[in-house]
């Protein structure tokens, strides 16, 4: 018999940007990328981390939002306007709005110092650019040094209007702790991509995930057979989404060398990152054959 079933969890690919060998963007490669995921993923997380956002100017990410919306329509597109700054990120806000997108994400302030008052103001000013736009805020306090527990987050998605949460690092170890504090209506995707089913049966929306750009298949899977109740369908897709952290190691390098040898564009680095070696390299290439449909 079926266990318990839970609602299908929200699957978003954290896509990569891709370069080419210069370092210079490659939109045809990116396209190529969104195409290829085409309904194989719920919808594309865009110029995020995993899309080395730091390293690219604003047109650059204003052409992957085009790209993206072009490509896989604009309720599919989360586009993210995390800066730096507020003025960068209100920027952002604005020309992706009038390229229709609808969905936004928006990483904490980061590199100064700053207290839950700042977080207020930034996220404010952005959701007020947004208008009616669902804005995302995103929690990675490793990468930010900005922690926002989930009561002050519960407080600042009441006053400022955000709509849901990304969680990543420790934020996403804390993701049930974010749960119960929120708002039902409040959603939240984890960044810790093989945690899908606990997220879901923590009340979760789903995840928003770097490995699923180069691995869709076990990720949709497994949501599958946590929304069907499925044990064993289950336990052999988690099987499958672990062996990719595995081989990948959860990196955006590891996951442009999946797509690399996947013909998918190159895996030129624009950020300083360490090197693959021959032992990840085959680890990859044993994966890609593995699941090839």
């Amino acid at each position: 018999m079926p266990e318990s079933s839970f609602p299908r969890a929200e699957i978003l690919a954290a896509v990569p940007t891709l370069f080419d060998e210069r370092g210079e963007l490659d939109l045809a490669a990116n396209i190529r990328l969104y195409r290829a995921l085409g309904d194989r993923v719920d919808g594309l997380f865009v110029a995020g981390t995993t899309g080395e956002f730091p390293a690219l100017d604003h047109g650059e990410r204003i052409a992957l939002a085009r790209a993206a919306v072009d490509t896989a329509g604009a309720n599919r597109v989360v586009f993210h306007v995390g800066a730096a700054s507020t003025r960068d990120s209100v920027r952002l806000t604005e020309d992706a709005l009038a390229l229709g997108v609808r969905r936004l994400a928006t990483l904490t302030p980061y590199y100064l110092p700053v207290n839950l008052g700042a977080v207020e103001r930034h996220f404010a000013a952005i959701t007020t650019a947004a208008g009616d736009a669902h804005v995302y805020g995103y929690l990675f306090p490793e990468r930010t040094g900005v922690v926002v527990g989930p009561a002050d987050y519960a407080r600042l998605s009441e006053t400022t209007g955000l709509a849901g949460a990304k969680l990543s690092g420790s934020a996403a170890d804390r993701f049930s702790d974010f749960r119960r504090a929120l708002p039902q209506h409040v959603r939240l995707w984890s960044g810790a991509d093989t945690a899908l089913a606990g997220v879901v049966r923590a009340g979760g929306t789903g995840i928003v995930s770097g490995l699923s750009a180069a691995f869709p298949e076990p990720f949709a899977a497994l949501a599958d057979a946590v929304a069907d109740g499925d044990a064993d369908a289950e336990r052999a897709a988690q099987a499958r989404a672990d062996a990719v952290l595995a081989a990948l190691g959860g990196t955006p390098e590891g996951i442009k060398n999946a797509l690399r040898q996947q013909e998918i564009g190159a895996d030129t680095m624009r950020m300083p990152a360490p090197l693959t070696g021959p032992g990840t390299d085959a680890a990859i290439a044993r994966l890609v054959a593995a699941e090839r449909p």
